[in-house]
């Protein structure tokens, strides 16, 4: 086994490790008997979905749309946080509905006021939040691309994802050097706010562009270049690119 897959595969130990974890924090909320819900939302429904089959063999289709209208047109707290654990789970294994991206995942903690909840439960939540992201930028860019959103997603909530940048830049396997790449594409986002990004303080988006400025950024992605296939290195030029495009716009 070579270098790439002992850390995927430490990553994915983990990641199955800290969804353990989510389940025992959360696994005295008692699946809904009834939902509260908008006149707009076919409750009756949605309950009849969600109470399909046990959460633990939940699909994603029987989930994602009470995962996406939660809080905001259907149920209460508790029966997020009954939910939550597939919904995480989901979220580092199907992007096929919107309530498993991460950013909205961490919008719907917001709105929950998750930072008053019970210590155990936002240490699994914060726990489970840094290791999809350690997952996430092990994946190959042509199937997966969200250690960003999951940036983002941490930088919401006000977690540690500075300890996820400098990471990224002192383990870079070469599918975690692509999805840095990625980053180009969220500098615009964080300089004005848009998207999620509107969510995260102006500081913490003003830390991850100096941090894409850094040398120890254009150092991982120039070394980085080897390790790629000559028909994606053009990715890593383009964030080259863009960072340059950063500097001269902040001079």
């Amino acid at each position: 086994m070579n270098t790439s897959s002992r850390i995927l595969l430490s990553a994915k130990t983990d990641l199955d490790e800290r969804l353990a974890e989510l389940a025992q924090a959360f696994a005295g909320y008692p699946v809904p008997t009834s939902l509260e819900a908008s006149p707009l939302s076919e409750a009756s429904a949605i309950l009849t979905s969600l109470r399909s089959s046990q959460l633990q063999t939940m699909n994603a289709e029987a989930l994602g749309y009470y995962a996406s209208a939660a809080l905001t047109t259907v149920g209460s707290v508790g029966d997020y946080k009954h939910f939550m654990p597939r919904i995480l789970y989901f979220a580092t294994a199907d992007a096929s509905h919107p309530g498993f991206d991460p950013c909205l995942v961490a919008s719907k903690l917001r709105l929950a006021d998750w930072d008053s909840w019970p210590l155990p439960e936002r240490t699994a939540v914060a726990n489970f939040f840094y290791a999809a992201w350690a997952y996430e930028r092990l994946q190959n860019t042509d199937f997966r691309v969200q250690s960003w959103g999951w940036i983002a997603a941490m930088a919401m909530l006000d977690l540690q994802f500075e300890a996820c940048l400098e990471l990224w830049t002192r383990l870079p396997t070469a599918n975690a050097i692509l999805q840095l790449a990625e980053g180009g594409a969220e500098i615009k986002g964080l300089q004005r706010g848009n998207g999620f990004w509107g969510s995260v303080s102006s500081r913490h988006r003003d830390c991850i562009l100096l941090w894409m400025m850094s040398e120890k950024v254009a150092t991982a992605l120039v070394e980085g270049i080897e390790t790629i296939r000559p028909s994606q290195r053009w990715q890593i030029e383009r964030m080259l690119d863009d960072i340059e495009d950063l500097k001269r716009n902040v001079r």
